[in-house]
């Protein structure tokens, strides 16, 4: 296997000014990050409010720029290729859109607490299976609570506000 030779070169640009739509200043860094990876140039740039000097700017741009541009993109094709159906919607009306986006996060965010939570990953567990060989899909697991809602009636006791205030919602990092 040859060897990856890699390179990074960053520039920057110290208080830029802006104004925002209601009129309130603003100052921040411009950072353009080039790296070479086995001769294949790439150019990233990201704006900051971080300080950046010629020790702290290849680890801003690499450590924060280019992390938070993963984790968006990779929460977009999220949504568009796991059942939640992102997609462009044709709609006349940009409050609809807007609403239907918005509910589609909704919908994202409450996959990912169950997802990363510890009540799913437990049942699956009691049943010998990991989360996703139990629900296969986080669509199969959207079908699933839509049909528990759908023919199991919750009762009153679900409902009970002093027994919510003492539940806590816990995340698995690993």
């Amino acid at each position: 296997m040859a060897a990856t030779r890699s390179s990074s070169a960053a520039a920057w640009v110290h208080d830029l000014p802006y104004e925002d739509d209601q009129g309130r200043p603003w100052r921040f860094t411009a950072i353009e990050c080039q790296e070479t990876v086995n001769g294949h140039t790439t150019t990233f740039a990201s704006l900051t409010d971080l300080a950046v000097d010629a020790r702290t700017v290849v680890a801003v741009a690499t450590k924060g720029g280019r992390h938070r541009w993963h984790i968006e993109n990779q929460g977009f094709n999220r949504q568009k290729n796991s059942g939640l159906n992102l997609e462009h919607v044709c709609c006349r009306n940009p409050d609809l859109l807007k609403a239907y986006y918005l509910l589609l996060q909704v919908a994202h965010l409450l996959l990912q607490v169950l997802e990363a939570g510890s009540l799913l990953k437990r049942l699956a567990a009691e049943d010998g299976q990991t989360f996703w060989q139990l629900f296969g899909s986080l669509k199969n697991l959207g079908h699933r609570l839509l049909e528990c809602f759908r023919y199991f009636a919750l009762a009153d006791a679900d409902f009970d506000a002093a027994y919510a205030a003492r539940l806590q919602i816990r995340f698995d990092s690993s």
